[in-house]
């Protein structure tokens, strides 16, 4: 699995433990990686360019969704892979309508993410 040179992975999830699990994962298979717990940091953290940003939907201060508006509408050329356990299908349907590159409910294995992060 190869990320493009200077590439990292931002994990976005509120959740301690899934954020350090995959972090971990993803370090182990060589892939850099940088967390967010929140929306707003998230947000902050695409200003860095990650190739790929995996990324929940309930988050503390707001929708994930806002997430994989803000990387479509502003035309950054990294991949957004959501992994969520919202199984509302008419949640789940407008955020396809937002272009994500895959789409996963937890809990799902790593090297599936890891593959979709990379495409």
């Amino acid at each position: 699995i190869m990320l493009r040179q200077g590439g990292h992975i931002l994990i976005v999830d509120d959740d301690s433990w899934t954020r350090y699990a995959l972090a971990r994962l993803f370090r182990y298979r060589g892939l850099p990686t940088v967390v967010a717990a929140t929306l707003g940091e998230g947000l902050a953290r695409l200003k860095d360019e990650p190739c790929c940003v995996v990324l929940d939907l309930n988050l503390p201060d707001g929708c994930g969704e806002a997430i994989l508006r803000t990387v479509r509408e502003q035309g950054l050329s990294c991949r957004v892979v959501v992994y969520t356990v919202v199984t509302d299908q008419a949640r789940l349907e407008s955020v396809a309508q937002l272009g994500p590159d895959a789409v996963f409910l937890k809990p799902v294995e790593a090297e599936v993410l890891a593959e979709a992060c990379c495409g």
